[in-house]
Parts: structure tokens; C-alpha cells; sequence
């Protein structure tokens, strides 16, 4: 048997290249940033509308450590958050199972369906005043908005995930003798798994989008009420503030939430590398 060979040390150890997308991303994210300077110095557009980065940077420097409409931007943050989890969690806690329930039972589907399409064209901020009605401008309220929004797109996934495995893979499980659970447990969900996490991200930017909606409309915290409140006193720059966290916690919830995926449903990952 041949030795091994000898570990090299830590130095002289190739290191990781880092990324091309994050190198990609990075450099279009600083071209954004330089030309809406270039815009704002060139007086193309007025201060008072557009202001430079840095003043951006400078409001949320001081948005963090000072409270602005009883809240630092953290506070604000959080309350948004808080809700969206809420409203995020009861979706897929409801929906998934429902849509799994349709595919999976087709007595049901001439039950629920006609009064799930009927419902799930209606827009989440068509329901924004009978929900403040019910439960006032509260949590509920806009964890409701939330619920609303994510809701349709965990049923729709899961039900098109299920409906779309090969039948033969239900009867080569019942040919071994499992059972209706084990078959829908350990084969059906498993290949089914991609869609359902589909609707779940896109439940994810449905419901955050709804959510800031109904902050500007009744909320009375949170990073959309943020935004109404700097119209409300003049203040472009906290505006963009709120824009800017919204957009950056929205990618960062994707970011984390396809980290979930590949590492729930490695096969998708490895797949993904032997297709490039």
C-alpha cells in the first residue's frame, strides 16, 4: 500500500475562490449605488426628491440608534417581522396540508375548490378594512394581510406537486405492502417536496410585499409605517431608509430560505451541479 500523502500546511492550503455571482452581484449593486450619486450631483433631479447616498446612509445611521414614531429602525424591523412570521407560518401550518389534501383525496376537491378559487382572487388589500373592522390596526390585522397573501400559493404547490407524481411510484409502494400514510409520507411528499418549497418561497415575497401594504394603511409600527410616517413629515431620506431595509431583509429571507432547501433536499443541489 502506498503512503498517503502529507497534509500541507495551513499556508500553503489553495483557498476558496470566492463566488462569481456574489463578485457579479456586489458590482451591480456599487453600479446602482454610483449612479444614483452621479444622478443626485448632476441636479437632474432635486435634492429634496432624490438625495445622495450618503444622506441615505447618514438617516440610517441615525434612524438606528434614535427613535423615530416611538421606534428605532431595528424596533421597526422587528415588528415587521414579527408579523410576517406569524401571518407566514399560519399559511404554510394550513395551506400545505390543504393542498396536499386536494391532490391527494379527490372527494375533497369538489368541496373546497370552487370556494378556494373564488377566494384567492381576491386581492390581500381588498381585505385590509373589514380585517381592521374585526380586530382593529393590530398585530392580527396585518398578521391576517400576511396569511392572506401566502396562503394561495402553499395550497397551489402542494396540490400541483402531488398531482404530479407518477403513479407508478404509489403502486410500486402499495405492491410492498405500505400503507396510504407511508406511501404519501415516504414517497409521495419526498418527490413532491421541490413544488411545495416553491410555494412556500413564493408565499415568503407574497406575504412580505402584503405586509409593508398594509403597514402604510394601518399600521402604527413597523418598517411600511416607517415609510408613511417620513411622507408624513417631509422626509425623503427615511423614506428610502424603509425601502432599502425592506428590500434588504426581503433578499436576505430568500437567501436564507434556499439555504433551508438545499440542505432539506440535497438532491436538487447535486443535481443543479451535475446540469453545469
Amino acid at each position: 500500500m502506498s503512503a498517503s500523502p502529507p497534509l500541507a500546511p495551513p499556508s500553503a492550503r489553495p483557498r476558496a475562490a470566492v463566488p462569481a455571482a456574489l463578485i457579479v452581484g456586489a458590482a451591480s449593486i456599487a453600479t446602482l449605488v454610483v449612479a444614483w450619486q452621479v444622478v443626485a450631483m448632476a441636479g437632474i433631479v432635486p435634492a429634496r426628491v432624490l438625495p445622495t447616498p450618503l444622506d441615505v446612509a447618514l438617516r440610517f445611521a441615525t434612524l438606528a440608534v434614535e427613535t423615530f414614531s416611538g421606534s428605532t429602525l431595528e424596533g421597526h424591523a422587528l415588528a415587521s417581522l414579527t408579523r410576517w412570521v406569524i401571518g407566514a407560518a399560519c399559511a404554510i401550518a394550513l395551506g400545505i396540508p390543504l393542498g396536499v389534501a386536494l391532490a391527494w383525496l379527490p372527494p375533497l376537491r369538489p368541496v373546497i375548490a370552487p370556494a378556494f378559487e373564488l377566494l384567492r382572487f381576491i386581492p390581500p388589500f381588498a381585505w385590509v378594512p373589514i380585517a381592521v373592522l374585526w380586530f382593529g390596526a393590530s398585530t392580527t390585522t396585518q398578521a391576517l394581510i400576511v396569511f392572506i397573501a401566502a396562503f394561495p400559493a402553499c395550497v397551489i404547490n402542494a396540490h400541483l406537486g402531488v398531482s404530479l407524481v407518477d403513479p407508478i411510484l404509489p403502486r410500486a409502494a402499495a405492491m410492498l405492502g405500505a400503507g396510504g400514510v407511508a406511501t404519501l409520507r415516504r414517497v409521495v411528499l419526498p418527490v413532491a417536496a421541490p413544488s411545495i418549497f416553491t410555494g412556500v418561497r413564493i408565499a415568503f415575497s407574497n406575504g412580505w410585499m402584503a405586509l409593508v401594504g398594509a403597514e402604510l394603511v394601518v399600521g402604527k409600527q413597523g418598517l411600511g409605517f416607517l415609510i408613511s410616517q417620513g411622507q408624513i413629515n417631509d422626509s425623503v431620506t427615511t423614506i428610502m431608509v424603509g425601502m432599502i431595509a425592506i428590500g434588504a431583509l426581503g433578499a436576505l429571507i430568500d437567501f436564507g430560505f434556499q439555504r433551508v432547501e438545499r440542505a432539506w433536499l440535497p438532491w436538487l443541489a447535486f443535481g443543479a451541479k451535475r446540469a453545469s
